[in-house]
């Protein structure tokens, strides 16, 4: 059976599909089968993949589709569960409506969290939800975990340590509220940071053929964005392990 991954957020602009595109390119790289199912309505991965196609910068082992009038998210589950390793499930923003459904068929759930006020009270109101969930199911064993993701950090507090002096160009209440993140919401052991890299990948293909495309140029700047990728891959590969691992962040080892 695959171990499926459901994305969700009740905020657009989170860094969800973000998250996506790293994780199935990671996996698929890595020799892993990989179903991406694109809820979305704006078929963003849909799109990622069809423009990784053209490029000749997709992975034989991604596989992406969306649902139809005649096939829904329980019958692409049912269809590839024996064919892939993981199975990753993008939804729409701006809502849980979905997440009944979404918790039935996941083995685990991913909420990406900004560093802004909106982001963290939807984040909130989240974990109630999957709270109560669990508190009405008839075999709270079965809901899937629900996990924070830090998403869009900005990199200058990726190293910092709390009680240190304020990093130059973060504002104070962003400093405060990443700690308020990391100390109420215990997210994950791992943060995407905001890279302008990301939007390369984006817009061009899946990390992993990138990378390999980077690898067979000699001229100096092809080496430098080949590094940047690989440091992409490498968090891509660490995300995933903190999921299944389910690694939370303290303020102690973290950030």
């Amino acid at each position: 059976m695959a171990n499926v991954i459901g994305l969700m957020s009740k905020k657009g602009g989170a860094g969800k599909s973000t998250i996506v595109k790293l994780l199935s390119s990671a996996m698929a790289h890595a020799g892993h089968k990989c179903l991406v199912i694109d809820l979305d309505p704006n078929k963003d991965i849909l799109t990622w993949w069809a423009v990784s196609k053209t490029n000749n910068l997709a992975e034989d082992n991604l596989i992406v589709r969306t649902v139809s009038p005649d096939r829904d998210l329980f019958d692409l589950i049912d269809e590839f569960d024996d064919k892939v390793k993981f199975i990753i499930i993008d939804t729409k923003g701006e809502g849980v409506d979905f997440g009944v459904d979404l918790a039935s068929v996941a083995d685990v759930l991913i909420i990406p969290c900004l560093n802004a006020k909106a982001d963290i009270d939807r984040t909130k109101e989240t974990i109630s939800w999957h709270k109560d969930l669990k508190a009405r199911a008839e075999d709270p064993s079965k809901i899937p975990p629900l996990h924070v993701v830090m998403s869009r950090v900005n990199p200058q507090l990726l190293t910092h340590v709390k009680g240190t002096p304020k990093p130059v160009g973060v504002g104070a209440r962003e400093l405060e509220r990443h700690y308020e993140i990391i100390d109420q919401l215990k997210p994950l052991d791992i943060m995407v940071p905001e890279k302008r890299i990301y939007q390369e990948i984006e817009e061009r293909g899946t990390l992993g053929m990138i990378i390999k495309e980077h690898g067979e140029k000699t001229d100096g700047p092809s080496k430098s964005k080949l590094r940047q990728f690989e440091a992409a891959m490498a968090l891509a590969i660490l995300l995933g392990n903190c999921i299944f691992e389910e690694r939370k962040m303290s303020v102690t080892n973290g950030s």
